[in-house]
């Protein structure tokens, strides 16, 4: 019987062992890095592997880096959405990428910015891509197709990357918090999209249908208050972009467009340079000669007032204050204008 029951419990333990053998390798290669971000391979040492499991389990999977590659193997259950942090020494001081993916079981190969590697992993980088190239030709529909496929996605790690990424759509706080709240229970249960619903309920609304949320900024011995442009019976289309935004000055021209066609029927346009030094932004409109008029030195006052995360967000105001439209880029900006003005 002894025989029996130790036998048994070999056997139980190589069940055990064989269930959470290694079933993903990440290799990647981080020499790109060199030139770009730092000088030298030496000011890459480490390379740090997150995602929800590991940081319930309080233990973050750490490569060395030697020779620019690093190498992580472990197990999965299921795919999760997963990041690689890699800090660096930029000459002046230490800051980290950030290369969001999912985590499956698979082979994944890290270079260039890119991971590649495995169906939902692939299916992830496919709709980013489309998302990003969809927001340069119609805002609205871009986020319609977001909004979209985080619904669809609302039970497993495709639904939490959408959600979490760095992306070129606005989404407003009462969107964002809604789209969490549909979430399965497992990814709402996600300590980062945990951490992000808990900064959504400390934002005011700023939806459309709602009203305008004024601030004040000090600059050059003046304070503008976003009301010396809006709710005075004008529509007013607002840009919060900043002059280090590459995505903000391509919409530049967009937006000169817009001015220039209705200004004369009852249109106001306003810049809101957030986050940019003031002397950066005054040569920038020099250089794009932009001819409406902005609040400079807002930094964080105005992203904050309207739960900004990303710019440029182009915002249209109706003649009594209330938001009509948020999101809008490129063509999207002509049609929203179109719609209300006509020809």
């Amino acid at each position: 019987m002894q025989k029996i029951l130790a036998t048994m419990m070999v056997l139980a333990l190589t069940i055990a062992a064989q269930g959470q053998t290694t079933n993903y390798t990440i290799s990647g290669d981080l020499s790109p890095f060199v030139g770009v971000l730092v000088e030298n391979l030496s000011d890459l040492d480490s390379v740090i592997l997150e995602n929800d499991a590991n940081h319930r389990a309080g233990i973050l999977q750490k490569s060395a880096v030697n020779g620019g590659k690093f190498l992580f193997t472990g197990h999965v259950d299921k795919p999760l959405y997963s990041e690689l942090k890699i800090p660096y020494f930029n000459g002046e001081k230490t800051d980290t990428a950030t290369m969001p993916f999912i985590l499956e079981a698979g082979s994944f190969s890290y270079s260039k910015g890119k991971m590649t590697g495995m169906p939902m992993n692939e299916l992830f980088c496919e709709k980013r891509t489309k998302i990003y190239r969809l927001a340069e030709e119609d805002g609205d529909e871009a986020r319609k197709l977001l909004v979209s496929l985080i619904e669809q996605h609302h039970n497993d790690a495709l639904g939490i990357a959408l959600l979490l990424m760095a992306s070129p759509i606005d989404l407003t706080a009462r969107e964002e918090k809604d789209l969490i709240n549909s979430l399965a229970a497992a990814e709402i249960s996600d300590y980062r999209v945990q951490r992000r619903l808990e900064h959504l309920m400390t934002l005011p609304p700023a939806d459309i249908g709602d009203m305008f949320i004024d601030f004040s900024v000090d600059y050059d011995g003046k304070t503008t208050h976003l009301s010396d442009y809006v709710g005075r019976g004008q529509y007013v289309l607002v840009d919060f972009w900043a002059s280090w935004c590459g995505p903000c000055l391509q919409e530049i021209p967009n937006i000169i467009t817009v001015y220039e066609k209705y200004k004369g029927k009852g249109l106001i346009v306003l810049g809101v340079a957030v986050s940019d030094r003031p002397d950066a932004t005054l040569k920038a409109v020099n250089e794009y000669q932009i001819p409406y008029p902005q609040i400079i030195n807002s930094q964080k006052i105005a992203s904050d007032a309207y739960g900004i995360r990303g710019i440029p967000e182009i915002i249209l105001f109706a003649p009594d204050g209330k938001i009509v439209s948020r999101g809008l880029r490129g063509e999207g900006i002509g049609r929203k204008m179109k719609e209300i003005f006509g020809e």
